[in-house]
């Protein structure tokens, strides 16, 4: 007959730091058969709760053999273990270790929690073996009665019933009947040998001589060795059919990832239903992130929108304009190579197309000025202060500039040379006080040569820092008519204007743009490039700071609200030292328990930062909405930013690992006698 469990040599000493080791287990040798009912008698300290712990593979090192079904224990790993735990060894404990939180049907169905992919929690077969195991000890009425409701006989049949789950091959019971009257010890041994008559075997401990007179064998155990083994008169006929141990393995890539996710599938249950137990605590603790993830959300969010809405700002005001200016090098050597001169830009060989390389352009113009002019019309006029313009029809957009009056002139215009012009405000004041200046003629003088265009357009006045620049004495005219009235000097193209796509690099397009003169022209000529980009490239480091810093500040909350569950976790792990030991006795893993309090930090994180996704829409949408109905100009509109959002996400998923990290490392490191003596 194969024996269910033996050991053969067992030593063991504890080693207290400090200390030398102190025996408590000397040598045992003991085997357990097939449908036996042995007792262990001792006196308190002789050892025999020790010798329980290590034939269970929850305590060690040790010497010598201890094997399970002809297995020999050390040859497997703390998670083979595990599994060895729960489907070949049920647990009776003396003080019952029902967890309070869980109803009878709960406290039965824990080892089913830890049988990987072939039950979960709520699967109907196993939770239908346990309603039948309840029936069977007489509770099947008191399936959601807590333990604090149930007589202490009561608890000690729901903890045989827990050991039963899974039909373990041998039942270990540490003084299963010692804190019940006569009639619950009755009742008890009458269960626990009715499982050996089915053909399991079982294992008690025991000070009682009643107790141990029920069953076929008693070791008597004292000081760590055993001083009598009765065997029985005649050995029990039942045999059942053996459950081979797994055999030890290592899990495959693909197989490790499956029962990873098999594992948090199965905890999740048990995780929420923890939560749920503390409501109060719970809820305070995702305060925290709540209020972490919307501050976040609508930080990162109204800072890019307020990013967003001032670069707009200084598009509308020309700064998305870029100015190239080319001059002659005139300390060009004779002995450098070029591939072309460089006097001045042509319009049709090097502007005309340059939107083809570079699409970000979306306008060019010429910026010819030529400087001290003279404006008279019907007797009166203005001298010296006049600043001609010669421009394409884009000038004005590329300029920013608005007419008060009339209208532009068109690429026909442009094309055909026309003696058009349109006039600052300053010299409609001046020359048109009580004219209409649209379709009169305009002469304009400078130095020796004079010429006339027809008014278009009057621009609205304007303001600038740039008071050389005499805004409102500008004539603008066409820059081809520009060129056929001025000088040779200053009919030669050197400065142009380029308006460039919202949201471009303008710095990049610049450097892009000089670079394509100086590979055409060489060293012929000096290109240089300036706008408002250096402005705008500062202005978008500033506002891009400030949205960092928002976030900064919001991170900082989120970081409260994760130490907060961090503390709330530790908290909760010392609240329930019991039931992470009785969870290891029954199967759960360290993984597993480690998996549980990381899951349960994820799922509070995550309940938490889905709410303060929504609170910090609903935050950052008021916001634009008050800030709308103060400044006029800012209109209300819906905003969606999913990089803030993947942000927020982000940020949820990190905080609920990193808070529920160290407590679940904690939980994990507990021994199981450790845990059970906690309380």
């Amino acid at each position: 007959m194969q024996h269910v469990l033996e050991t053969s040599g067992l030593w063991f000493s504890y080693r207290r730091q400090g200390s030398e080791p102190t025996a408590i287990l000397k040598g045992v040798n003991l085997h357990v058969d097939e449908g036996e009912l042995v007792a262990i008698k001792g006196p308190s300290g002789s050892g025999k709760s020790t010798l329980l712990y290590i034939l269970s593979g929850l305590l060690g090192p040790y010497d010598g053999r201890v094997s399970l079904l002809g297995k020999d224990l050390a040859d497997f790993s703390e998670p083979e273990l595990a599994a060895i735990r729960n489907r070949h060894i049920g647990f009776v404990f003396q003080q019952f270790y029902l967890l309070p939180k869980l109803n009878l049907l709960q406290n039965i169905l824990i080892p089913g929690q830890y049988r990987g992919a072939e039950f979960t929690e709520g699967d109907e077969a196993l939770v239908e073996r346990a309603r039948a195991i309840a029936r069977k000890i007489d509770l099947g009425d008191r399936l959601n009665h807590y333990p604090n409701q149930l007589s202490g006989g009561q608890q000690q049949r729901v903890a045989i019933a827990r050991a039963l789950l899974n039909d373990p091959s041998i039942i270990l019971a540490d003084e299963p009947t010692g804190s019940l009257d006569t009639a619950n010890s009755e009742q008890i041994l009458r269960i626990l040998r009715q499982s050996v008559d089915e053909g399991r075997s079982a294992l008690i401990i025991t000070h009682d001589s009643e107790v141990a007179s029920r069953c076929d064998r008693v070791i008597s155990f004292r000081d760590g060795v055993i001083e009598e083994d009765k065997k029985p008169a005649k050995r029990p006929s039942t045999r059942r059919e053996d459950k081979p141990t797994p055999p030890p393995r290592r899990l495959k890539p693909w197989e490790t990832v499956e029962h990873f996710f098999q594992a948090c599938i199965a905890l999740v249950p048990s995780a929420t239903r923890n939560l749920m137990h503390n409501k109060g605590r719970s809820v305070l603790t995702m305060m925290g992130i709540v209020i972490g993830i919307a501050a976040i959300l609508s930080m990162l969010t109204i800072g890019k929108f307020t990013e967003k809405k001032i670069l707009e700002s200084y598009a509308e005001l020309g700064v998305n304009t870029l100015a190239v200016y080319g001059y002659p090098n005139w300390d060009l050597k004779a002995t450098d190579k070029v591939p072309s001169m460089f006097q001045a830009f042509d319009w049709e060989k090097d502007i005309s197309h340059l939107d083809k390389t570079f699409p970000q352009i979306e306008r060019a113009t010429p910026m010819m000025v030529s400087w001290d002019n003279r404006a008279n019309f019907g007797g009166k006029s203005i001298e010296s202060e006049v600043r001609v313009m010669g421009v394409t029809a884009d000038g004005l957009e590329i300029m920013n500039r608005k007419l008060a009056m009339g209208t532009g002139f068109t690429p026909v215009h442009v094309q055909q040379r026309m003696a058009v012009c349109i006039i600052g405000h300053e010299i409609f004041q001046r020359l048109f006080s009580t004219t209409n200046p649209i379709g009169q003629i305009i002469h304009v003088t400078q130095r020796e040569t004079s010429y006339g265009c027809k008014v278009l357009g009057v621009l609205k006045a304007q303001t600038t820092n740039k008071e050389w620049n005499k805004p409102n004495l500008q004539i603008i005219t066409p820059f081809t008519y520009f060129q056929t009235t001025s000088d040779p000097w200053s009919s030669r193209i050197r400065e142009l204007a380029f308006q460039i796509q919202a949201g471009s690099d303008i710095e990049r397009v610049g450097k892009g743009i000089k670079a394509f003169f100086e590979r055409r022209y060489g060293k012929s000529g000096r290109f240089i490039v300036g706008s408002d980009s250096v402005l705008l490239a500062q202005m978008k480091k500033f506002l891009n700071l400030f949205t960092l810093l928002l976030g900064m500040i919001a991170l900082v909350s989120v970081a409260v609200g994760g130490i907060g569950i961090t503390n709330m976790m530790l908290v909760s792990i010392s609240e329930r030292l019991k039931e992470i030991g009785v969870r290891k006795a029954f199967g759960a893993t360290n993984f597993s328990i480690w998996l549980q309090y990381l899951l349960e930090s994820v799922i509070i994180c995550s309940v938490g930062g889905l709410v303060g996704i929504v609170v910090g829409f609903a935050v950052y949408e008021l916001a634009i909405y008050g800030a709308s109905q103060v400044i006029k100009s800012l209109k209300f509109e819906w905003v969606f930013d999913w990089t803030a959002i993947a942000v927020s996400f982000l940020s949820i998923v990190g905080v609920g690992i990193l808070s529920g990290i160290i407590p679940a490392m904690k939980a994990e490191r507990l021994e199981v006698i450790e845990a059970l003596r906690s309380e």
